[in-house]
C-alpha cells in the first residue's frame, strides 16, 4: 500500500509531503497506481526545483520514498508559488487516494 502523509503548518499550508510504499495494484511495471503517485510526485517535485530553485526533495532511501520538505525563511513569493504547486500535487493525490482506497492510504497531519 502506498501512503501519503501530509503534514501542514499552523495556517494550514502544506509544509511536508511524504509517500512511501507500493500500491501493489498490478504486477511490476504494470501498476497503473503506482505509475500515477510516482508521475505526479516526482513531475511537482521537478516543477518545483526548476521553477523556483528551491530543493524540496530530502535524500530518498532507494525504495520509492519520497520525502518533499518545504524550508522556511522563504521569501514570500518564492514561498507563494511553492505553496501553490505543492498544494496542486496534493489535490491530484487526493483524487487517486479516493478513487484506489485500498491501495493508498491518505494521512492528513
Amino acid at each position: 500500500m502506498i501512503r501519503i502523509r501530509i503534514e501542514r503548518d499552523n495556517h494550514g499550508g502544506a509544509k511536508r509531503v511524504l509517500v512511501t510504499g507500493h500500491a501493489n495494484f498490478a504486477e511490476h511495471g504494470s501498476d497503473i497506481v503506482c505509475a500515477a503517485v510516482s508521475g505526479i510526485v516526482y513531475g511537482q517535485v521537478n516543477a518545483i526545483e526548476i521553477l523556483t530553485g528551491v530543493r524540496v526533495h530530502q535524500p530518498h532511501d532507494g525504495r520509492g520514498r519520497v520525502d518533499l520538505q518545504v524550508p522556511e525563511g522563504l521569501a514570500p513569493e518564492v514561498e507563494w508559488k511553492i505553496d501553490l504547486l505543492v498544494e496542486a500535487m496534493v489535490i491530484s493525490l487526493k483524487d487517486i487516494a479516493d478513487s484506489y482506497p485500498q491501495y493508498v492510504r491518505w494521512i492528513n497531519k
